[in-house]
C-alpha cells in the first residue's frame, strides 16, 4: 500500500490525468474493497480467519502483478478494481484474526498489529520514492512490491496464531443497527486516512513544490508517526480508555492537517502530516476492536460491517477530494478533513467497547 501511494504522482503523469481523472482510479480501488468486504465476513465464519487471510493475501499478490503490467488507462482501472477487491478482503480477514487473538489473550493488541501495517506503509513509501529517484520504472516498482507481498504471505502463514473456529453464521455482513455508531466513526476515519493516502504525495508535488521522488515524504512521516503511536497505543488504551484515545487523537489529527494546509512548504507539510499520523494512529484499531466485540455478532461479521462502512468513505471521500480540488484547488479541498477529524472527536463516545464475547 505504501508503494502504491508513492507511485500515484507517477500514475498521474504517465497516463496524463487530471485530479478528477486520478480520483476515478482511487474510486475503483474503493469499489473493489466494498464488493468483497461483506463477503469476507461470511467467509471467515465459514472457513475460519486463518484460511481467509492466506487466500486473500495470495490474491492481492496476483492483483499487484496485473496492476504493474497496466499499459492503458482501461487496464489500469480494471487492475485497480481487482487489487481493491483482494486487499479489502485481506483487511477484514486480518482484523478478524487479531480480534480473535485479543479475546483469547484477554488484552488489547489491535493497535500494535496495526502498527506493523503503518511500518509497511513507511517502508513502501520510502522504497517507492527511492526507486523512483533511481529511475526504476513504474512496472518494476509495483512488481517488486508484489513479490515481497507473496513472500510475506507464504512465510507468515504458519505464524498466524490461534485459529478461528468456523461457525454456522454465514450471513452477508451488511452493517446492522448495533454497529452503526462505530461504523460512522470508521467512515470518517477512513475518509481521513484515504485522503492522506491518495492525495498527500500529489499535494507535496503540485502544491508544496517537492520533487517526484521526495513527494512521498509527507506520507512517510504520517506512516512513521502512526506506527510509533500504534505500538504505544495498546498500553495507552488500557490507561485512559478507548473513548479518550479517539477524542484526543482526532483533535491532534485536525491540528496537523490544518498546519499542512496553512503553510504549503515541504518541511511544514511533512511536520503537519506527522502530527496527523500520531493523532490518527489508534482511532481505527480501537474502532475495529470494538466492532469485533459486539454482543450477538460474530467477530468477523462485526469487523466486516465496520470496515464496509469505513471503506464506503473511500468510494465518496478521496474521489470527492479530487473533484473538489479541480474546482477550488487541492489545498482548500483538504481542509474538509479538518472538519471530519473534529466530528470524530465530538462523537468519540461510540468507541466505548463492550465486554468480550468470542464467537467460535
Amino acid at each position: 500500500m505504501g508503494v502504491w501511494a508513492s507511485q500515484l504522482p507517477r500514475v498521474k503523469a504517465i497516463f496524463l490525468l487530471t485530479d478528477s481523472g486520478l480520483a476515478v482510479i482511487v474510486l475503483c480501488f474503493a469499489i473493489g474493497a466494498i464488493l468483497t468486504m461483506p463477503i469476507t465476513g461470511a467467509l471467515t465464519s465459514r472457513f475460519g480467519s486463518v484460511r481467509t487471510v492466506v487466500a486473500t493475501g495470495l490474491a492481492s499478490a496476483v492483483s499487484l502483478v496485473l496492476l504493474g503490467a497496466a499499459g492503458s488507462y482501461s487496464w489500469l482501472l480494471a487492475a485497480t478494481l481487482l487489487t481493491g477487491m483482494a486487499i479489502g478482503g485481506l483487511d477484514v480477514a486480518m482484523n478478524t484474526q487479531a480480534t480473535v487473538i485479543e479475546g483469547v489473550w484477554g488484552r488489547p493488541i489491535m493497535s500494535g498489529v496495526h502498527g506493523w501495517f503503518s511500518l509497511g506503509g513507511l517502508a513502501g513509501a520510502a522504497a517507492g520514492g527511492a526507486l523512483t529517484e533511481a529511475s526504476a520504472s513504474f512496472q518494476a516498482v509495483i512488481s517488486m512490491a508484489a513479490a515481497l507481498n507473496l513472500i510475506s504471505i507464504l512465510g507468515g502463514a504458519s505464524w498466524l496464531g490461534v485459529a478461528r473456529t468456523p461457525t454456522s453464521w454465514s450471513g452477508f455482513a451488511w452493517p446492522r443497527r448495533e454497529v452503526l455508531g462505530i461504523g460512522l466513526l470508521c467512515l470518517l476515519a477512513f475518509l481521513l486516512e484515504g485522503a492522506v493516502f491518495d492525495w498527500t504525495a500529489v499535494y507535496m508535488h503540485d502544491v508544496a513544490g517537492s520533487s517526484l521522488g521526495a513527494a512521498s515524504a509527507g506520507f512517510g512521516g504520517f506512516s512513521l508517526s502512526m506506527a510509533a503511536g500504534r505500538f504505544a497505543g495498546d498500553a495507552f488504551t488500557r490507561r485512559i480508555g478507548p473513548m479518550y484515545v479517539v477524542a484526543y487523537g482526532a483533535g491532534l489529527t485536525a491540528g496537523g492537517i490544518a498546519l499542512a494546509c496553512a503553510i504549503p512548504n515541504p518541511t511544514v507539510v511533512t511536520v503537519g502530516l506527522t502530527l496527523a499520523g500520531l493523532g490518527q494512529a489508534n482511532i481505527v484499531p480501537v474502532l475495529f476492536s470494538a466492532a469485533g466485540r459486539l454482543p450477538g455478532i460474530p467477530s468477523g461479521a462485526g469487523v466486516a460491517m465496520a470496515a464496509t462502512m469505513g471503506y464506503g468513505a473511500f468510494v465518496v471521500g478521496p474521489p470527492a477530494i479530487g473533484l473538489l480540488a479541480d474546482a477550488i484547488g487541492l489545498r482548500l479541498a483538504l481542509l474538509v478533513l479538518v472538519g471530519c477529524a473534529l466530528a470524530i472527536a465530538a462523537c468519540a463516545r461510540a468507541a466505548e467497547q463492550r465486554p468480550v464475547h468470542i464467537h467460535r
